[in-house]
């Protein structure tokens, strides 16, 4: 049958019906739906989903181009398309006869139900596809933006942790210029967007607001896909990392988070393993039922009095990932966490369970200063909470070290 160019669903449906001689209700009886039903949809005023149409299409007797035909007036993807986008059904294929395109199966229905739950409908996807006939250098950057999103969708999705928490309030930030901080909190964003994190929250110095939370929002707001939410906090006075954590307390809610510092970047000069280190991290997180887990990286043992230290158990419980002995943050270079063969240097990586904003409350009210994250994972830790190491591939480049020996320099100047 010859379909008249322009026609909405409703016309191509009656003409099909007449065609075929059906009545509207022996056609409403052999699809089991109601005649008014039917007429509405003939008269225009109703469009039906893909399974309707698809049971009206098998009475009717329609296939090939005038399916497709049928498809495209609703503003649905044609049968071939359909069949393409399956894993498990064939692309369609000419059998010989003019029009005769193979049907997908269950499964290509079922991929598209999937893609429209997270609202990659029909439409979007065939207008994109219907206006490819563009230059090669169009292509290749629209083939680019549409897998990175698909990538980051992806990482979404497997992921435990969609939050982040970026402490940037310390003494030493005031020491960098605006424009070197506004790169190192990219930087982080980007890294935990690698992992599936599309929510962030700063904590800021009073003062910093217009140099480093507006900037970033401008930019953040200019981006097409992911769309991120960013906040800021206020910590007035920089009383140690467990303090500037439970600023957002309130914000993270009872969903787990994850902690970056963006004084201790990760080398991307040595290893091509960093993007991926948080990725792994967050599987890792999430085998172990959203139990805290911390990276840590082997460095000399004069190094581990500088920062936060935990001594590991010997052998891994899975790849790179060691149950926790005890922490401590800058212990004395004689105490023995300091001497151990297992002890480690944890590195600016948290992923945290929401338990642990109680625990940084609780050490609050005992008068604890400054307040600190790994005291606080210590305590939980003998409160009988499982703790866990995730030694890095990579190694880390601290700038807070070397802007702290900065800022004593200015000071005796």
């Amino acid at each position: 049958m010859i379909t008249t160019p322009g026609c909405h669903f409703g016309q191509l449906m009656r003409q099909s019906r007449e065609t075929a001689g059906i009545s509207q209700r022996a056609l409403a009886q052999k699809v089991s739906l109601d005649v008014s039903y039917i007429n509405r949809l003939e008269s225009g005023e109703r469009r039906p989903r893909r399974q309707t149409l698809l049971k009206l299409a098998s009475a009717l007797g329609i296939k090939g181009r005038e399916l497709d035909a049928w498809f495209i007036a609703c503003d649905l993807a044609p049968m071939p398309l359909l069949a393409g986008l399956s894993d498990q059904t064939p692309p369609a294929i000419h059998n010989g006869k003019e029009g005769r395109l193979a049907k997908p199966g269950p499964d290509a229905i079922s991929l598209w139900k999937k893609l429209d739950a997270i609202g990659l409908d029909e439409t979007s996807v065939r207008r994109l596809l219907q206006n490819m006939s563009i230059s090669q250098h169009q292509r290749q950057q629209a083939a680019a933006m549409v897998t990175s999103t698909l990538n980051l969708v992806a990482d979404l999705l497997v992921s435990p942790v969609h939050q982040a928490i970026i402490p940037a309030a310390g003494g030493q930030h005031r020491l960098l210029a605006s424009h070197i901080m506004q790169h190192l909190l990219l930087q982080m964003i980007a890294e935990a967007a690698s992992a599936g994190v599309f929510r962030f929250m700063l904590i800021l110095a009073a003062g910093t607001e217009e140099a480093l939370y507006r900037p970033l929002q401008t930019a953040l707001d200019l981006a097409v896909a992911p769309r991120f939410s960013l906040d800021f906090r206020i910590q007035a006075t920089p009383l140690g990392l467990g303090d500037a954590v439970l600023q957002a307390a309130s914000w993270a809610g009872e969903e787990p988070f994850l902690v970056l510092l963006p004084d201790e970047m990760l080398d991307r000069r040595r290893s091509q393993e960093m993007p991926r280190e948080l990725q792994h991290m967050s599987l890792a997180f999430k085998q172990l039922d959203q139990a805290p887990l911390i990276a840590v990286e082997p460095v000399p043992k004069w190094r581990l009095p500088q920062g936060g230290v935990v001594r590991m158990a010997p052998e891994e419980i899975n790849s790179r990932v060691f149950a926790v002995e005890e922490l401590m943050e800058k212990p004395a270079p004689h105490h023995p966490i300091s001497v151990t063969a297992t002890s480690r240097s944890i590195v600016g990586r948290y992923f945290l369970p929401p338990e642990i904003f109680k625990t940084l409350e609780q050490l609050k009210q005992k008068g604890c200063r400054p307040l600190e994250l790994t005291e606080a994972l210590e305590y939980l830790r003998r409160q009988g909470t499982k703790i866990y190491a995730y030694e890095l591939k990579t190694s880390r480049r601290n700038l807070g070290g070397v802007i702290e020996q900065a800022g004593d320099l200015i000071g005796e100047i």
